[in-house]
């Protein structure tokens, strides 16, 4: 198992098990850009970090599951289901795909896709 793969998978382990603050510490560049959709990009890990705190204090009943994933040279894409209550969205039940372009064995590039209310 090369070194991204390894990567990918304790990545996609802190993701499913809600440790996102070791996953932010240990994977994530501090110049990362980060997509919602085709929604404009945060940039920078301070900024990933605050909105996923945001997020995080708004759920509950959480679940991840990973269901497929593919690596390959810098980009890894995983398809995650994801289950949650939200304090202003209610309960949702979903699918999206996750698409990471790593640099030296952090996340520089990512962007999630997923069904919105829009679709």
């Amino acid at each position: 198992m090369n070194n991204l793969t390894k990567a990918v998978y304790k990545f996609n382990e802190l993701v499913a098990t809600f440790k996102y603050e070791e996953a932010h510490n240990t994977f994530y560049h501090e110049s990362v850009v980060k997509h919602e959709n085709e929604n404009a990009p945060s940039v920078g890990l301070d900024t990933h970090r605050k909105e996923m705190d945001v997020f995080l204090s708004r759920i509950s009943n959480a679940s991840a599951e990973v269901l497929n994933m593919i690596i390959s040279d810098d980009i890894s894409a995983t398809e995650w289901r994801y289950k949650f209550d939200h304090t202003e969205w209610g309960k949702r039940d979903f699918k999206q795909l996750s698409v990471q372009r790593w640099k030296d064995g952090k996340i520089i590039h990512e962007r999630h896709h997923y069904q919105t209310e829009n679709w």
